[in-house]
Formats: C-alpha cells, sequence, structure tokens
C-alpha cells in the first residue's frame, strides 16, 4: 500500500502561468537556480537560496523545452523555432544562434555534442549544438508511424541509440534504464508500458503498470535507478520503485496536470540533498525531498 502523501520542501508560485519545461543551472559561484519555461515564451531564473524569481525574460512563444549548459540555455518553441542562448552574470540571455525544426512538437534532448529534434514523416534530426547545422537525419524503417511525440536515449550493448515514440501508439513520453535494458512509455491510458530491449535490438512488452487515472504527461528515473516518476493527466504524481515497479506513494500537490518532472542528479547545496521538482499547469513548481536514505 503507497504512504500518505508527504509535504513539499517548498513550492514556488509567482505569475508563471502554465509551465512546459523545467532544469536545474548549477553554479559554482552562484545558488542553484531552477530555469522554468513558460507557455507564454517566458523563462524564470527561481533562485533556491531564497525562493525568489531572480530574472525573467521573454525568450520566444510558447517554450515547451529548456536545456542548460553553461553557460547556455537552449530554447524550443512548440513552432519548431530552437534558439540558443548565453546566459549573462545578470541572469539576461543574449541570442547567439536559431534553428528551425520542421517536425511537429515533441520534447528536444541532448546527447553528448548533439541536440536530438523530430522532423517530418517521422524522422528524426540531429544538430550539432556548437555550429547548429545538421549532422545526420534518421530515417524509421516503417511508413506511416505518424508524428514522433517522445525521445529518449538508450544504450544498448555499447551502442548509442534514440528511442522514439509516435502519435499512432499514443506515446507520451520515454524513460530507459540502459543498465538493465528496461523502459516504460507513458501514454494517454491508464497503463504504463513496461518494455525491454535485448542485445539484438528487439524490443518486447514486459508488463503494465496500472495507474487510477488516465493520462501520463511524463515518465522520469531518477539516476540512481531507484525511482520511477509518473506525472498524470489528473495533477497527480506517482512514484514507483523501479525495482519491483510497486507504487510508493502518490503525491497530489498540483491541481492541474503535471507537465515536468526533473531530479537534481547532485545535492543541491541549499537544501543539502538531492531534490526532485515538479512543475505543472496550475503555474506552480514543488520541491521535494523523498527516498534519498
Amino acid at each position: 500500500m503507497a504512504l500518505l502523501p508527504p509535504d513539499p520542501l517548498f513550492v514556488l508560485r509567482s505569475d508563471m502561468g502554465h509551465i512546459h519545461s523545467l532544469e536545474f543551472m548549477f553554479s559554482e559561484n552562484n545558488a542553484t537556480h531552477l530555469l522554468a519555461a513558460t507557455e507564454e515564451g517566458y523563462i524564470y531564473f527561481w533562485n533556491l537560496q531564497t525562493n525568489k524569481v531572480t530574472n525573467k525574460q521573454r525568450l520566444g512563444v510558447s517554450i515547451q523545452t529548456i536545456h542548460y549548459m553553461l553557460p547556455y540555455i537552449i530554447t524550443q518553441e512548440k513552432s519548431g523555432h530552437v534558439q540558443l542562448w548565453h546566459v549573462e552574470t545578470n541572469f539576461t540571455c543574449t541570442l547567439l544562434k536559431e534553428y528551425y525544426c520542421k517536425g511537429d512538437y515533441c520534447r528536444s534532448i541532448i546527447i553528448n555534442s548533439c541536440l536530438i529534434l523530430p522532423e517530418v514523416n517521422s524522422k528524426v534530426e540531429s544538430v550539432d549544438l556548437h555550429t547548429f547545422e545538421t549532422v545526420t537525419v534518421f530515417v524509421p524503417l516503417k511508413e506511416r508511424l505518424g508524428n514522433i511525440t517522445a525521445l529518449e536515449k538508450a544504450n544498448v550493448v555499447g551502442k548509442i541509440c534514440v528511442l522514439t515514440g509516435y502519435e499512432s501508439e499514443h506515446i507520451t513520453s520515454i524513460a530507459f534504464d540502459s543498465v538493465i535494458g528496461r523502459g516504460v512509455c507513458g501514454n494517454s491510458s491508464n497503463q504504463l508500458k513496461v518494455f525491454t530491449i535485448d542485445k539484438e535490438h528487439n524490443i518486447k512488452l514486459k508488463c503494465e503498470i496500472s495507474i487510477k487515472n488516465a493520462g501520463c504527461n511524463v515518465v522520469r528515473l531518477r539516476p540512481d535507478r531507484k525511482i520511477l516518476a509518473c506525472g498524470g493527466w489528473d495533477g497527480n504524481l506517482r512514484l514507483f520503485s523501479w525495482k519491483s515497479l510497486r507504487l510508493l506513494v502518490g503525491l497530489n500537490q498540483h491541481n492541474n496536470s503535471v507537465t515536468d518532472v526533473i531530479f537534481s542528479g547532485q545535492i543541491v547545496p541549499e537544501w543539502n540533498s538531492n531534490i526532485m521538482s515538479v512543475a505543472g499547469g496550475d503555474g506552480s513548481i514543488s520541491l521535494w525531498n523523498l527516498y534519498n536514505h
């Protein structure tokens, strides 16, 4: 049986409106910041020492994804407009490069020095982060797979692969554990699909995890591979044991759909712990310290 929901460490609120994407920003010289990308096209720089906004700047329209690579950020708009920005010492952003991806919206991912983006006709495009020019276009073996809706990095038998989810199967998000060759897909149903990839790159459905209400926006694996997070359309964040796939706890802090979940991946000095950050369509961000001992 799942435990009763604990309280968050803190909840960040302002005039953000619908939030699409979060990213931690670590710095040796400044406090840790949390970046939030919004439907209105603003990027908010949240200072995790003061829990206040250091700066907000409009960098586009409907920014769906944000990436941080000291001292740069990359924004991806719903329209496919991708921009590279330099973050100045006062947390303002200066535009350096632009790129337009022709595929329908899907969250981009970064693999090594390349930005992986959706393309038309179910293709995937790899763009060099230094030049912002196309490196490779991956073409699927099958036609009519539909628009790409999810991307994920996978290391299979020492080879870096890109896992792609398509709208034809209603996939919304993918998380993959390269150590054990097991992954999970979020989708529009009330079942998360757990799958495996063998050494011959065969994908097999392993089992299904039922959730109370249909619809999952995002699935995330914690870097230590112990926790699976599922952000639901119903506003609930469900945490599962990745080993047993057992539900550990349901968090109902948000009163609109959960839109993004990220793990710090390292200790956040302001909280002296690894933390989890959750964004919602309700315009708030909750911070959590769970199952770290």
